[in-house]
This record gives C-alpha cells, structure tokens and sequence, in this order.
C-alpha cells in the first residue's frame, strides 16, 4: 500500500468545482482548502505505478496547476520489493536526447 498527500493548487475561483472532481477520483480524499486554491488531498493505492495514475488525473483534472508531493509513504512495496515479491519499474528520465558541452 502506498498513501501520500499532496497540495493540489487550483485557480482560486475554480477550487470548490475541483475538489468536487478530486473526490470523484478513486483512492483520493479532499481534507480541505483555501480562497488562494490550495487543496489539501491524500492518495492511497496498492502500487507506486498505481498512485502514478492517480496523480496524472489529478494533474489533468480542469483548472489544476500544480500537483505537489509533500509524504509519501510505501513501506509496505519496500519490503516487497527487498524480498524479491516485486520488482519495481525503473524510471528512465526524460527522454531526451544529452547534448555534450561544446566550449566556446
């Protein structure tokens, strides 16, 4: 199981239609916001991949700016993967082709 919180910024006269959308979200709980269109919300799901989801709706979600990080924790994937249940995905970055430095 992993659970993390995030701060989801909104526009701020767009929050309450947002927090609407946020709790249709599964895994999602909306504990709470401001007039600035800062929206406090917590995430749960079995799998970092699966939180992943989540957090791209939640980014694509109407009117939302920013969706931020602030705990996460996986201690239960951790120990999957350290016994060698799971195998976690790798992150390969960005996809962009590295430019060596040129001096000039």
């Amino acid at each position: 199981m992993v659970i993390a919180g995030f701060v989801v910024q909104s526009l701020p006269d767009e929050r309450k239609a947002v927090v609407a959308s946020l709790k249709n979200v599964a895994g999602v709980e909306v504990y709470g916001d401001d007039a600035a269109g800062n929206i406090v919300a917590v995430a749960e799901a079995e799998t970092s991949e699966d939180l992943e989801k989540i957090v791209k709706i939640m980014e694509e979600t109407d009117s939302v700016m920013n969706v931020g990080l602030t705990y996460m924790n996986m201690e239960d994937e951790a120990k999957k993967i350290a016994s060698g249940e799971s195998k976690p995905k790798v992150f390969g970055g960005r996809n962009k082709k590295q430019v060596p430095f040129e001096e000039t």
